[in-house]
């Protein structure tokens, strides 16, 4: 493989999106829909964070689904709703497509050019960034887990 590089990143990408899909999974539904603890959020959140960062073209349209509900990814405003886990797993899998299609058009030689959306910003720094932005998120929700006596989890 000529490509080590973005092998190297793949493999430590793979598993943050691994442990954020499982933190849907794991959680109880009647935890989930619980508003005090925007658990949800924080996925939401992380999610469409990389939907706006893995983009592929400046001028592609950038949406947040609200799922006809009264949601907002901004971890500081409250929502009178919330997206059920099928939805958020849904959501979450349509944006780890295009995370993984980021990716899977790089080569080493083009790893230090810049994003579409950020000639400052390298495409290695936005799968770095994102890497550890959905595992803050992803550490934050575990940490209500285990708050509340649930099993957090596992480091992949």
């Amino acid at each position: 493989m000529s490509d080590k590089m973005v092998a190297v990143l793949r493999r430590q990408f793979e598993p943050t999106l691994e442990m954020l899909k499982h933190l849907i999974e794991v959680c109880p539904d009647d935890f989930w829909n619980d508003a005090k603890q925007k658990y949800w959020k924080h996925i939401f959140h992380a999610t469409t964070s990389m939907k706006f960062w893995f983009r592929q073209q400046k001028d592609e349209q950038f949406n947040i689904p609200d799922f006809g509900k009264d949601i907002t990814e901004a971890l500081d405003e409250e929502c009178s709703d919330y997206p059920t886990k099928e939805e958020m797993t849904k959501y979450a899998e349509d944006i780890l497509n295009v995370a993984y299609k980021f990716i899977d058009e790089l080569t080493d030689d083009r790893l230090l050019e810049p994003c579409v959306l950020y000639e400052e910003i390298t495409k290695t720094d936005v799968i770095l960034m994102q890497i550890r932005h959905v595992q803050h998120h992803i550490g934050y929700c575990n940490n209500i887990l285990n708050s509340n006596h649930l099993e957090a989890v596992k480091w992949v």
